[in-house]
């Protein structure tokens, strides 16, 4: 299967203001998402689904580790949005198929599963929400600083030849043909 999107973008240079603010919110998030993680795979004892998380939450990590790194933002991102919304899927299938509450007056041990079944989906959805929003203000908080750095990259986006050219003055299909083995 073939999802077309854009490509992924690059960092062209230091990270910018607005990524670096993002970075303790992006850190929250992470040890969120890992404790929500490390309760899918030692207390609920959901294994694959823990290390496919486990995989998208590396993805976050790894870009937390490499200065905001964008392209793993937005992979990390994309991969928790796809994870986080079949989360949200097995957690619906559960609810429905429970006979009675979601959660229970009597058994605390049942609650803290519910919460860390539920609260899982949703970090992984919120990432994808941050990704998102960095990745959006991404082009822009590059053009507005890097003093030097921006100003010659925002530069290389100008158009090289002159955009009034007209290109060329012909009709498709519009003269008489030429058969092939006759003179």
């Amino acid at each position: 299967m073939l999802i077309p999107l854009p490509s992924m973008p690059s960092p062209g240079g230091p990270p910018s203001r607005y990524l670096l603010s993002m970075r303790p919110w992006f850190l929250a998030l992470l040890i969120v998402q890992s404790i929500c993680v490390a309760a899918q795979l030692f207390l609920i004892l959901d294994i694959m689904g823990g290390f496919i998380n486990g995989i998208c939450l590396g993805l976050g990590w790894y870009a937390w580790h490499q200065d905001m790194h964008i392209t793993f933002i937005c992979y990390w991102g994309f991969m928790g949005l796809i994870n986080g919304a079949f989360d949200i899927v097995r957690v619906i299938d559960t609810w429905v198929h429970l006979r009675g509450p979601l959660f229970s007056k009597d058994d605390a041990a049942r609650n803290i599963v519910m919460g860390f079944r539920i609260l899982g989906p949703i970090s992984f959805v919120l990432g994808a929400w941050m990704a998102y929003s960095i990745y959006s203000r991404h082009g822009e908080a590059e053009a507005n600083g890097g003093g030097d750095w921006a100003q010659r990259r925002a530069a290389e986006r100008q158009p090289i030849a002159d955009t009034s050219w007209q290109g060329p003055r012909f009709q498709t299909f519009g003269g008489q043909g030429q058969r092939l083995g006759t003179d």
